[in-house]
């Protein structure tokens, strides 16, 4: 029998956990870094589903030894060096509880800071260190407990309050006048309090209580913390989010003030100061502006600097660089561009050859920029220096390999230093350290597997119209015939970007890898979307235009495509399988098929996490109407109605915990047994995707799949 990767080989890679920025000490020699991993269980108040099995690790950048700082804790992370470079603190649950640790680089001693317990949701929510090293600025637990994305869900509570008493639900609001803060509502994950941390003492001091904070920045002259408060979705209809701006003293006792409401943030992370303490800030999501704002925060005075319909500067995660002669640098729409405060206007500066600008550093004093860059046709990334005087342009890595942007955790800088995970298709991620002086560099390698079972990737390219599109396909080795194929499926996801990652994918539990060392292809499309309200054709033409690319590669076998999707990517497959007869079979992961079921959705345990009239009015499934308005454009939607036509074997997986569409799986298994139809349905007492879920019952939906697709395929 032919040797093949195990599952468990791909689950004990080391990879970086999401959205956990690396940290570079300020005298260059120390690297804090973050990996993905899964805890024993969620045990420990105050880690949240977000972070929960992250390790928080160090590297010597000069003697190559990296290593993790908390072994004992199940989850540890967010790593921040102090101002003089010698301490790192995290967050850890060593003792069973989230608190702030300190770690010491030159006694490698290790500390509690305060036996206060902290509270992050996201991963990028760091501790954040005072002007002199003697505070820490952390989330900290409300007098009110935490919601359920911090705790695990029990049986008793599904069905009764914690003192047996029946639930009560009101479908309007109950929230009084003049309050920001409701009790049943998703946003709740992120309410905490804001305290300071005097890492002598281990005292506390409250900043602020009894809002919903998510990014906080402290001013340039350290006096001052601007945060974002979280208020929630705009409206039902939409997955807006708007957030508030507030800012509050460290030391005069003043408290704290709204300096701007109501802009439209995705995650409140596009926000920053300048030396004069103003902030820039830009709005994101489908119903920003993508305007440049200015907020005075001595007069109060918020005024909109740039608003341009053909240059919308709306970013998820890249802030405004304000600098100290009046320019604001932003990164939007792969592009770099340079706002000037004294004359209003707005500067694209170009980036040589047909790169794309990814990700910028935080700027110098010196009017310069470190960027990271991507070359979608040389399939290449690399980083550059920009000086923003005279646009000249410095390359300083260039190659052809997979980076992660710092807000994805996949890079840092320092002082003189670029430290980034580096990988590609066959070769999972490892350390880089490119020194900006010397221009040498260093690999610190994470990670050993064996290559010869590894398959390699290459672009199929096609067109749609005037519109050139690609596919990510992944070969196995040693070719001798046509092979069968499992194509990947996720619609209005651009999924050849990902043909430099390991295994084709970010995320371990989806390697595929695991697929090409068992004789399969995969293949990952671009399937873009025109939005127009009609998600099932928009679907079916792009996946057919994909299938009619993808066959006629001389390696692949056109009889024998299976598919395989994720959450909106099952809604994708089976839209698909409804209506291509083009598959031999069908893996359908927390998967959609009854569009009206899953927008009336309804969970006793947290109902407004389940409400998913965003979602499917104006967010990703895009009916662009309400039920009762369109019934008949819900319905041919929605996959379920055409069942009878399905002639592809469906594997249906599902975790019982998943708030989102938990309840879609069994009636999809009873229609198609209904119709006769070949299917199993399979449950796990696990959440919405396998990276949160226990090793041992990816193995086995792992095993599972792949006897689906040797029966079938």
């Amino acid at each position: 029998m032919e040797q093949t990767l195990t599952v468990r080989e791909i689950l004990n890679i080391k990879e970086p956990a999401y959205m956990i920025p690396m940290s570079i000490s300020a005298d260059n020699k120390w690297l804090a870094f973050c990996l993905g991993g899964k805890a024993a269980g969620r045990e420990s108040e105050g880690v949240s589903m977000a972070v929960e099995g992250t390790t928080q690790w160090v590297c010597n950048m000069e003697t190559g030894h990296a290593f993790p700082v908390a072994q004992s804790g199940n989850s540890s992370w967010a790593g921040v060096w102090s101002p003089d470079g010698r301490t790192l603190a995290f967050f850890a649950d060593i003792d069973g509880k989230a608190c702030l640790w300190l770690w010491d680089s030159k006694e490698n001693g290790l500390k509690k800071a305060s036996a206060l317990i902290v509270c992050p949701f996201f991963g990028f929510e760091k501790p954040i260190w005072s002007k002199d090293g003697k505070d820490i600025i952390v989330k900290s637990l409300p007098p009110e407990g935490l919601s359920a994305d911090f705790y695990p869900v029990t049986d008793e509570d599904i069905l009764l309050s914690p003192d047996h008493k029946p639930k009560v639900f009101h479908s309007m609001s109950d929230r009084k006048a003049g309050s920001n803060i409701d009790d049943d509502t998703w946003v709740n994950r992120y309410r905490a309090e804001i305290s300071k941390i005097n890492i002598e003492t281990g005292t506390s001091t409250l900043l602020c209580s009894g809002l919903r904070p998510v990014a906080m920045e402290l001013s340039k002259d350290g006096r001052s913390l601007a945060f974002t408060s979280c208020t929630g979705e705009e409206r039902m209809d939409s997955q807006q989010n708007n957030f508030d701006l507030w800012i509050c003293s460290l030391d005069s006792g003043d408290p704290p003030r709204c300096v701007a409401g109501g802009i439209r943030m995705n995650y409140g992370l596009t926000f920053g100061w300048a030396a004069n303490h103003s902030i820039y800030y830009t709005t994101s999501g489908h119903l920003a502006d993508g305007g440049l704002w200015h907020v005075d925060t001595y007069t109060g005075k918020v005024e909109l600097l740039y608003k341009n319909e053909k240059n919308h500067l709306g970013h998820d995660y890249e802030p405004p660089k304000p600098f100290n002669d009046g320019k604001v640098v932003l990164i939007a729409n792969d592009k770099l561009w340079c706002f000037s405060h004294d004359t209003g206007g707005l500067e694209e500066i170009t980036i040589k050859g047909e790169r794309i600008v990814v990700a910028g550093f935080p700027v110098t004093d010196d009017d310069q920029i470190l960027l990271q860059t991507h070359n979608p046709h040389g399939i290449q990334d690399g980083f550059c220096r920009v000086d923003l005087r005279t646009g000249e342009e410095t390359i300083l890595i260039e190659e052809q390999a997979g980076h992660l942007p710092w807000y994805e955790s996949g890079s840092a800088s320092g002082e003189n230093t670029i430290a980034y995970f580096h990988q590609d298709a066959d070769k999972p991620p490892a350390l880089k350290v490119f020194d900006l002086l010397t221009h040498t560099e260093k690999t610190i390698e994470l990670n050993q597997i064996n290559s010869t079972l590894l398959g390699t990737s290459q672009l199929i390219r096609w067109k749609t119209g005037d519109r050139e599109l690609k596919g990510a396909l992944l070969l196995p080795k040693n070719i001798k015939k046509p092979v069968p194929v499992v194509i990947r499926v996720y619609a209005g996801s651009m999924q050849s970007e990902s043909i430099r990652l390991f295994g084709l994918s970010q995320t371990k539990c989806d390697n595929h890898q695991l697929f090409a060392s068992r004789g399969y292809a995969v293949f990952l499309p671009d399937l873009p979307r025109s939005w127009s309200h009609e998600p099932a054709d928009e679907i079916t033409k792009a996946i057919e235009n994909a299938v009619e690319a993808l066959v006629k590669h001389p390696d692949i076998d056109p009889d024998r495509i299976a598919i395989i999707g994720h959450s909106f990517g099952g809604y994708s497959a089976l839209v698909a399988i409804t209506r291509l007869q083009l598959f031999k079979a069908a893996i359908i992961s927390a998967g959609v098929a009854n569009i009206i079921s899953n927008y009336t959705q309804f969970d006793s345990w947290d109902p407004d996490t389940t409400s998913n009239y965003g979602m499917i009015e104006g967010g990703i499934f895009n009916m662009g109407a309400t039920l009762w308005d369109d019934q008949d454009r819900y319905i041919r939607n929605s996959p379920i109605f055409d069942f009878h036509k399905i002639e592809t074997p469906v594997l249906i997986v599902q975790g019982t915990r998943d708030h989102i569409c938990h309840a879609e799986a069994g009636p999809m298994f009873s229609a198609l047994k209904r119709l006769n139809k070949p299917a199993q349905l399979v449950l796990y007492d696990e959440d919405h995707h396998q990276s949160s879920w226990r090793h041992e019952n990816i193995e086995d939906y792992y095993q599972r799949v792949f006897d689906w697709l040797e029966k079938f395929l």
